[in-house]
């Protein structure tokens, strides 16, 4: 089995429809997905029983900030207006490989960005986002 270096990964993040754009300088990303059961064990059963219900997808991804403010880091967090009731959403599209291979696509929430800066090191970013609807699995 082949295995694949962590540092080929690309996310390409639309945050408005305005067309893909890598998140710059990605240090570590996260992806999770979930699936819902349900228990549909009876009485007089000796064995518990569950079926699939609702599935979901939720994520992270670390970076360090580029110098400028063009970035695509800054643009997702623009997008956010945490005052209104109107859903800011992107398309992630996780490429674990680089250009090639393994690809998982879905469109997400945005929840927040955190900028972190210490005196002995690079201005780092995080960025979390809720996945709505459903994330799709190429050459998995």
């Amino acid at each position: 089995m082949a295995a694949i270096r962590g540092n080929s990964g690309v996310i390409n993040i639309n945050p408005g429809g305005s067309g893909d754009v890598a998140l710059a300088n990605i240090t570590s990303y996260t992806l999770d997905t979930t699936q819902d059961t349900a228990e549909t064990s009876a009485m007089g059963s000796t064995r518990r029983t569950f079926i699939k219900t609702m599935h979901s997808f939720s994520g992270s991804a670390d970076f360090i900030v580029e110098d400028g403010a063009s970035t695509v880091q800054f643009e997702a967090i623009s997008s956010l207006d945490f005052d209104t009731d109107t859903d800011q959403v992107a398309v992630f599209t996780f490429l674990p490989e680089g250009t090639g291979g393994t690809s998982m696509s879905g469109t997400a929430i945005i929840t927040g960005m955190s900028i972190t800066s210490s005196f002995d090191g690079a201005v780092t970013g995080s960025l979390t986002f809720q996945g709505t609807g459903q994330l799709t699995m190429t050459g998995v």
